[in-house]
C-alpha cells in the first residue's frame, strides 16, 4: 500500500516565508518582528504584494462598521511602531511606498539575511540603566495638606468649651427673647 502524504492546508490562515521566521524574526528587537509580522499577515494574508497599512492599524488593529474587531494590530505604542518600521525600511527588509493617501508597505524577499540583521540591531540605540537617563519621578501634591498644624486639644484645658461665634450667639439670643415674650403675653 502506498501512503499518500496529505498536506492539511489551514483555512484562514497566512503563510510566512521561512526566511524571516528562521533567520530575521528570532535575531531581530520584538518591536521590528511584531511590525514585519503585521505586514506579513496585511499583504500575503490577503494575497497581496503590498497594503496600505495606517499607524493606527499597526497599533490599534482594524475593526469593521459595526465595531467587530477584526485584529488588535501590533499592540504596540506609536513610537515603538515609528522606531521599527523606520528600522525595517533603512535595514531593506521592508520596502515603504508614500502616497498621499497613506503607506504601503511591501516585504523585500531578496534582502541579505546578515547585512538585515547587523543594520537592525546597530539602528537600534542602547539603553543605559544609570540614575541619569532614568525617566524624572513626579510627585502628588496634596493640596488639602496644610502642613502639621497641631490643633489644640480640649481635654488639656480645664475651662469650659467657648463659643467664639458671636453672630450665633446674638441671634439665639434674639430668638430667646422674642420667644419668651410670647409666651409671657399670651398667658393671662
Amino acid at each position: 500500500m502506498e501512503e499518500h502524504k496529505k498536506y492539511n492546508l489551514i483555512p484562514n490562515s497566512t503563510q510566512l516565508p521561512n526566511i524571516l521566521l528562521d533567520k530575521i524574526i528570532p535575531l531581530i528587537p520584538e518591536a521590528e518582528a511584531r511590525c514585519l509580522i503585521y505586514i506579513c499577515r496585511r499583504t500575503f494574508g490577503f494575497q497581496k504584494e503590498s497594503d496600505r497599512i495606517s499607524f493606527s492599524q499597526f497599533m490599534e488593529g482594524i475593526k469593521d462598521r459595526r465595531g467587530v474587531v477584526l485584529d488588535y494590530g501590533t499592540g504596540l505604542s506609536r513610537q515603538s511602531v515609528s522606531q521599527g518600521l523606520k528600522n525595517l525600511v533603512r535595514a531593506g527588509v521592508v520596502i515603504s511606498i508614500k502616497n498621499s493617501k497613506g503607506n504601503f508597505y511591501k516585504i523585500n524577499l531578496e534582502m541579505a539575511v546578515d547585512k538585515v540583521v547587523n543594520l537592525v540591531d546597530q539602528s537600534r540605540k542602547l539603553t543605559k540603566s544609570g540614575l541619569k537617563n532614568r525617566p524624572k519621578s513626579v510627585y502628588l501634591v496634596d493640596t488639602q495638606n496644610q502642613g502639621n498644624k497641631e490643633k489644640p486639644s480640649i481635654r488639656g484645658s480645664t475651662d469650659p468649651p467657648v463659643d467664639n461665634r458671636p453672630e450665633f450667639l446674638r441671634l439665639r439670643a434674639d430668638l430667646t427673647d422674642r420667644f419668651s415674650l410670647k409666651t409671657t403675653n399670651q398667658k393671662p
